[in-house]
């Protein structure tokens, strides 16, 4: 299983690395939602850390948008690779996210 990570840079600033799949998926999905609980009323995940993306990462986007709006917070998504950013678009996704 490949390593990834998403960690608090600050109050409102999270940072997702490593390789994102579907093995490690569901565990980035439980950290990512506990720092965005416990983060500001707005939060930004940068993705420019991350080495690889397949469709698992498009389901964090997805739960996380619904995880903060539960919340009443602000989600941003910034610096997503290409090849996620093309499947986002592809699929109308991104019609969904905030994507920076």
């Amino acid at each position: 299983m490949m390593v990834a990570s998403v960690a608090r840079e600050s109050n409102q600033l999270l940072l997702i690395s490593g390789h994102i799949d579907f093995d490690n998926a569901l565990a980035l999905k439980q950290q990512g939602e506990a720092l965005i609980s416990t983060g500001d009323s707005h939060c930004k995940i940068d993705f420019s850390a991350v080495t690889h993306a397949n469709s698992a990462a498009l389901m964090l986007l997805l739960n996380w948008t619904r995880h903060a709006a539960s919340l009443s917070k602000t989600i941003e998504f910034t610096c997503l690779p290409e090849d996620l950013l093309g499947v986002a678009k592809v699929s109308g996704i991104d019609q969904l996210l905030f994507l920076k």
